[in-house]
């Protein structure tokens, strides 16, 4: 390895899970869930990437050790569901945060995974599932197709992917700073581009399958 990880700021940590916890609220109520499910929703979202991480690491979960987390994404849950239509009906806002918060959760994934030695498509792995784990396990609760392998919701899987090598090519070989930076803006400004110029993510060629096309 090159330059070893070092560790973002708790703060900035809190900060990313309480976004998307908001987030998941804000998509939970407007699909119709009720007040526990919606704040039960936020929770899921902002903290099951962090637990599914740290199962397969075999740490301790940071969601239970600190006490901060589940009132902090909670409290963010509250207010994504209390103004979730302002939230869901201003798209590029919308997806600007959202892309914010994924990178960053990419970087913390990607990061506390470098810190155990593991192997690197661990590493990228770990980083994706961060970022992404909580909303699939959202999907799957409201019976919905995830937006993790819909095409129509632009580049999420393959800007989360994406984000991750850059992340680890540039922790390893530049510096973690410039890492944790450069992930962000990449995850952020693909899913930007991608949505509001309506670019489906990338499909195998062909007919689409079990479509008859």
């Amino acid at each position: 390895m090159g330059v070893q990880a070092s560790a973002l700021p708790e703060w900035l940590d809190v900060l990313a899970m309480c976004v998307m916890g908001a987030v998941g609220a804000a998509i939970a109520r407007r699909r119709g869930a009720q007040i526990y499910g919606t704040l039960f929703a936020g929770i899921v979202v902002g903290r099951g990437g962090g637990m599914v991480r740290d199962v397969l690491l075999n740490t301790r979960p940071v969601a239970i050790a600190n006490w901060v987390y589940i009132p902090a994404v909670l409290g963010a849950a509250l207010i994504g569901a209390l103004l979730y239509s302002r939230l869901t009906t201003r798209v590029p806002v919308f997806v600007f945060v959202q892309g914010l918060a994924l990178g960053l959760l990419i970087t913390i994934g990607c990061q506390r995974a470098l810190d155990l030695d593991v192997p690197v498509p661990s590493v990228l792995l770990l980083g994706v599932l961060t970022a992404s784990a909580g909303g699939i396990i959202l999907d799957a609760m409201s019976a919905q197709r995830s937006s993790v392998i819909e095409s129509s919701t632009g580049w999420l899987a393959s800007a989360l992917f994406i984000g991750a090598v850059v992340f680890w090519f540039l922790s390893d070989y530049v510096s973690f700073a410039v890492a944790v930076v450069a992930c962000v803006v990449v995850v952020t400004g693909l899913r930007v581009v991608t949505v509001e110029r309506g670019w489906p993510a990338p499909e195998w060629p062909g007919p689409a399958a079990g479509t008859g096309r």
